[in-house]
């Protein structure tokens, strides 16, 4: 009388073994879960870092951008007669204590009663910068 095998889902193969599964088997699944962790755990650092990134540079343009927007509203000073340079060093500009600003307004550049306007923000020591530049006339 031939056996008759008790196979669920209709698998034939298991009609020959009907061992559990082997401590190789465990040990490999195992393995691979590690290997998809630790990949995962990589993709994690690797975003955290762009996002960091980004963010310094969002705020360094927002920084550049709202000087802009002060100078623009104030206006170029009328006894400009020579270059200007203002410099909020790392530290002083609130909410950004990685972040340094430079306001440089040069007169009658690039011909007389323009002044050309540029404001530059660095981060992380010099090692990122940014830069805008408009041109205004007296008001």
């Amino acid at each position: 009388m031939p056996m008759q095998a008790k196979c669920f889902w209709g698998f034939p193969q298991c009609a020959q073994s009907q061992q559990g599964v082997s401590l190789l088997e465990i040990l490999i699944a195992m393995a691979v879960v590690f290997l998809a962790l630790l990949g995962f755990a990589g993709f994690s650092v690797v975003a955290h870092t762009g996002m960091s990134a980004s963010q310094k540079m969002t705020r360094a343009v927002t920084l550049a951008q709202e000087k802009m927007e002060d100078i623009q509203r104030e206006g170029v000073p009328p006894d400009l007669t020579g270059a200007l340079n203002i410099s909020e060093p790392y530290g002083s500009i609130s909410g950004a204590p990685h972040h340094q600003r430079i306001l440089t307004m040069t007169p009658d550049d690039p011909m007389p009663g323009l002044h050309t306007v540029t404001v530059d923000v660095q981060w992380d020591n010099g090692a990122h910068a940014i830069s805008l530049k408009t041109y205004l006339t007296q008001k």
